[in-house]
């Protein structure tokens, strides 16, 4: 299946020929907080989060959510998050929407497919699926806030639930621009994951 193209090439381009604009990024805002395993987890987001368009493999356009967390002790985790897609531009500015993610086999589907078309769990760069201390959870919910296209943001949450009981609940306040902070222009690239492509 194909995979979106590199979601941060594109946005550092345009800081690169307009840097004023660039500073006006916020900062992506957000946390994981809850159950892993038995320990309590607090897991910062991180800051290549952002919102995208994208093109599906059947050519359809739709809207993604790029969430990645630093699994801040947990070293057996190269990273924590999900790619979100959703159909065409949904938009959401009065009122939460809520969508049920139901376990199949190994992954987590959307109850409802016209809001989530695909929830891809990832571990890593490149690694998708769940933490193996956790396994994947038995259900989970995901929960929109606010969700406005062009130079607009996305605020909500994603809940997963294991069999034993605990929960991890993940906030995102992001951008559909990336964000740079001023050290990233002389060391570079962002903290966090590199999402260069270069395998590809």
């Amino acid at each position: 299946m194909l995979r979106r193209l590199s979601r941060t090439a594109l946005p550092l381009l345009a800081c690169a020929l307009s840097i004023t604009a660039c500073d006006s990024v916020p900062r992506p805002e957000g946390e994981c907080r809850g159950a892993y395993g038995a320990r309590s987890v607090a897991w910062p987001i991180d800051t290549n989060a952002v919102m995208s368009a994208y093109v599906h493999y059947d050519g359809t356009q739709g809207t993604q959510l790029s969430l990645a967390y630093t699994p801040d002790g947990a070293p057996e985790l190269a990273g924590f998050g999900v790619d979100i897609q959703m159909p065409g531009e949904p938009t959401v500015t009065a009122g939460a929407r809520t969508v049920k993610l139901l376990r199949q086999e190994q992954a987590l589907v959307a109850e409802d497919p016209s809001q989530v078309r695909e929830w891809f769990a990832h571990v890593g760069p490149g690694t998708e699926g769940y933490p193996a201390v956790s396994g994947v959870p038995v259900e989970g919910t995901l929960t929109l806030d606010r969700l406005v296209q062009g130079d607009g943001e996305a605020q909500g949450r994603f809940v997963y639930r294991y069999e034993d009981g605990g929960e991890l609940t993940c906030t995102f306040n992001i951008t559909d621009r990336s964000y740079t902070d001023d050290s990233d222009w002389g060391g570079g690239g962002g903290g966090g994951w590199d999402d260069d492509d270069d395998d590809d």
